[in-house]
């Protein structure tokens, strides 16, 4: 291989990267979609998604698992100053459930699960609002994008599901928000989003046109390739780490 054809070489790699600057993304994609065809993602345009703070997330039956770090982010977040046995005594009665500790006798590597509370997420607040946003854990601030649910399109949509003030529209998969199924209201496929006339009046439910899930154009919020891949490595390299196998393939997986 001569200079200029390593040079083109260095130069195809980089554009196949997402690192490349964002003026060039349309170009990007078309060099993706020519080269490397079958190494797309399904998700390879972004998704649309955006959060409308409902707090249903934490409210799915379903554990969450924090890392050891995670235990210490947290506690500090909440004013436990010290790590003494007293302190971590006094966070687990009030937030842990269950854990997982090293054979070795290592505490500091202790995973730990926390409690529900009124069938939601101990630390969500009376208003729906977490109490431990700025540290939550790995699990939470990377859903939806967990692997699980971008293995296809249909597994995404899969878990789209309507606010409780838009009806379901008949011959629709469309459903509503349930504790045992799940769901994010913030997945907007098949959302009626858009212009007013666009809408469907008949399958709001006093619901106002500003509650729908828009930006100030009236278009959703795309949530890019790159962003979507690394929060989905981030929840792919946590699940990886939990060390019970036996969990991890029956009730806990991201």
């Amino acid at each position: 291989m001569n200079n200029m054809q390593r040079e083109f070489l260095f130069a195809l790699v980089f554009l196949l990267t997402d690192d490349c600057h964002a003026l060039a993304k349309p170009f990007l994609r078309r060099i993706r979609s020519t080269v490397a065809p079958f190494s797309l993602p399904w998700y390879e345009n972004g998704l649309e998604f955006d959060c409308t703070g409902c707090g249903k997330c934490c409210k799915v039956d379903g554990d969450v698992w924090l890392a050891p770090e995670e235990v210490e982010k947290i506690m500090t977040h909440l004013g436990y100053s010290d790590r003494d046995d007293s302190s971590i005594d006094a966070f687990r009665k009030k937030y842990v459930r269950a854990e997982v500790s090293q054979s070795n006798g290592d505490h500091s590597q202790t995973w730990m699960c926390l409690k529900r509370k009124e069938g939601a997420c101990v630390f969500l607040d009376p208003v729906g609002k977490c109490g431990i946003y700025d540290v939550r854990p790995v699990q939470c601030s990377t859903y939806p994008f967990w692997p699980s649910l971008l293995e296809s399109q249909e597994d995404w949509e899969d878990e789209s599901v309507l606010p409780d003030n838009i009806a379901i529209r008949e011959g629709t998969n469309d459903r509503h928000w349930s504790s045992d199924m799940g769901g994010c209201e913030g997945i907007t496929v098949g959302r009626p989003i858009g212009s007013e006339n666009e809408l469907d009046r008949g399958n709001l439910i006093d619901t106002d046109l500003d509650d729908l899930s828009e930006d100030e154009d009236g278009v959703s919020s795309i949530v890019e390739r790159q962003e979507i891949r690394s929060k989905m490595r981030a929840a792919k390299k946590h699940w990886k780490r939990f060390p019970v196998q036996e969990i991890k393939e029956s009730t806990w997986y991201l």
